[in-house]
């Protein structure tokens, strides 16, 4: 057999194809978008109009959006893998404040990274609902992972299960929540409808004022002290992050958040001041995620049929119903 075969016309086809397919799907994610194979996936299912569907919900989960009209489609998911740039270390020689005390700022670069890295899994998770013609997704979790072969990487995760109200027609913009199915059931009945997940990433860094450094010293150790710095740079990290995920909610015209979570970190960072001297200082990292709710309109009232214990005294049979409107909603 010779070593070398010409490729026929059909190989050479095949692979302009996959190549056209490739850089359109590298071009798809550049934009924040879906890969092609995952688009035509969906546009298929969509197509089909129901039947067959994947999920992640639990059975009662299942059982309960059932019960107020909302079927799920299929499993839908976002991913982004996001590298970090060179952030510059706080509290080296040249910064203000270095002798006279502690002070912080946020690393906005990591910061900034976390952030577009999970709003890119949450926009491509959102767009693989819209395209298999979803109005909600529910029981949206998300996760991170870092690795070990590139501590300059990090990796974010969002997966959900896209529903659709019985009878309604598709939206461009599916409601997204990490309510579980139960919460979803209980917000939907009273009233309310999410108008999307918001979250939020801040990464701060606490330079250990002189204070501090005498309290970690071997002198300074024998008393019981707050670490101020530290304990103002966790106020200003949290209040970072909460202020960016109240501006989220506000631009979508929400009236609130429930279903918070918060996670929150911290790591020292020893700096060398030479002359066989050390500092701790304090890396402070929170992440923040919720479901932003607005109150549904119209509203409509709830009727109950209920048994008048009075009847009897007033002269009405015991038998006979009357029905009454309650303040509950649907």
């Amino acid at each position: 057999m010779p070593l070398f075969q010409r490729k026929s016309d059909e190989q050479k086809r095949q692979e302009a194809e996959a190549a056209q397919l490739q850089q359109a799907s590298q071009d798809a994610l550049a934009q924040g978008g879906i890969p092609l194979q995952a688009q035509r996936r969906l546009d298929e299912l969509r197509g089909r109009g129901g039947g067959f569907f994947t999920s992640d919900l639990t059975v009662d989960e299942f059982v309960l959006a059932g019960r107020i009209g909302f079927h799920p489609l299929t499993q839908v998911m976002g991913s982004s893998i996001y590298h970090v740039g060179w952030q510059p270390t706080p509290g080296s020689w040249g910064y203000r404040g270095f002798n006279a005390g502690g002070f912080g700022q946020e690393l906005t670069v990591v910061s900034r990274a976390m952030n577009e890295a999970r709003a890119r899994a949450l926009g491509r998770l959102a767009e693989e609902a819209r395209r298999a013609g979803a109005n909600v997704v529910i029981g949206v979790h998300v996760t991170r992972a870092e690795y070990d072969w590139g501590t300059d990487l990090v990796e974010f995760n969002a997966v959900g299960t896209a529903a659709r109200f019985k009878d309604a027609p598709a939206v461009d913009h599916p409601a997204v929540t990490n309510l579980s199915g139960q919460d979803f059931w209980k917000l939907f009945r009273s009233g309310f409808w999410p108008m999307g997940v918001v979250a939020a990433s801040t990464v701060y860094y606490v330079v250990a004022g002189w204070q501090n450094q005498w309290a970690n010293s071997v002198w300074g150790g024998w008393a019981n002290q707050e670490l101020g710095d530290f304990t103002q740079g966790l106020y200003a990290a949290r209040h970072l992050a909460m202020s960016r995920v109240r501006e989220q909610a506000e631009r979508s015209g929400a009236q609130g958040i429930v279903g918070m979570d918060i996670e929150q970190s911290e790591r020292e960072h020893e700096v060398e001041l030479g002359n066989d001297r050390k500092r701790k200082d304090m890396i402070v990292t929170f992440h923040v995620m919720g479901t932003a709710l607005k109150e549904m309109v119209p509203k409509i009232p709830a009727i109950h049929q209920v048994l008048d214990l009075r009847a009897e005294s007033s002269g009405v049979s015991g038998n006979q119903l009357r029905a009454s409107e309650k303040g509950s909603e649907r």
